[in-house]
C-alpha cells in the first residue's frame, strides 16, 4: 500500500538546492525523491537524535574504538546500551514497547544511522533478523549483547548466532 503524500512549497537557500541538485542527480533520484527521503529520515530518527544524546559517528572510527576495548567492556556496554536507549526511543516515537516496534527500531537504526544493514525474513510464523555490518567480531559481538538487552525487555530471551561480520537470531 503506497503512503499518502502532501504537497507543500517553500523556500530554502541557493548553496542548499545546489548540493541537493547534484546528489539527486548523482543517486538517479529526483530531487523531490531525495527531498522526501531526508524528510523521512528526520521524521523517523533524526529528531530523536538530540533527546537522547545520540551522536553520528564514522563506521571506521567506531570499529576502532570497538577494537580498542576488552571483550569484557564490549559485552557491558552492548548490554547497556541495549537495555536503555532502544526502549526510551521506542516509547518517545510510539508510545508502546513491542515485539514488532523493536523490530522497526533496529530497521530504524540500519536505515538512518548506518550501524548495519538490517534483514528479515518471516516464515512459519517466526521472524528471522540478521544485521550485518562493518565493525568485525568485536562489532559482532556487541551487537548481540546489545539485541539481547533490547528484547529482554520485552520478556524475550535470544539466542543470537554470531559471525564476523553479522548477528542473527529469531522472534
Amino acid at each position: 500500500m503506497k503512503e499518502k503524500t502532501a504537497t507543500i512549497s517553500f523556500r530554502i537557500n541557493e548553496p542548499a538546492l545546489r548540493a541537493l541538485q547534484e546528489d539527486a542527480k548523482k543517486q538517479n533520484l529526483s530531487l523531490n525523491t531525495l527531498a522526501n527521503q531526508m524528510f523521512v529520515s528526520y521524521a523517523d530518527y533524526d529528531r530523536f537524535l538530540q533527546k537522547f544524546h545520540m551522536v553520528k559517528l564514522s563506521t571506521p572510527t567506531l570499529k576502532r574504538i570497538i577494537n580498542a576495548a576488552s571483550e569484557e567492556t564490549i559485552i557491558e556496554a552492548g548490554s547497556a546500551a541495549g537495555g536503555s536507549v532502544p526502549e526510551s526511543f521506542i516509547l518517545a516515537k510510539t508510545g508502546e514497547l513491542s515485539v514488532p516496534n523493536a523490530l522497526d527500531y533496529l530497521k530504524s537504526m540500519g536505515a538512518h544511522a548506518n550501524l548495519f544493514d538490517y534483514s528479515e525474513v518471516t516464515h512459519a510464523g517466526k521472524t528471522s533478523v540478521t544485521l550485518t555490518h562493518d565493525l568485525g567480531p568485536k562489532g559482532s559481538l556487541f551487537l548481540t549483547h546489545y539485541a539481547e538487552a533490547l528484547f529482554k525487555t520485552l520478556g524475550k530471551q535470544l539466542k543470537v548466532r554470531e559471525l564476523p561480520d553479522a548477528i542473527a537470531f529469531e522472534v
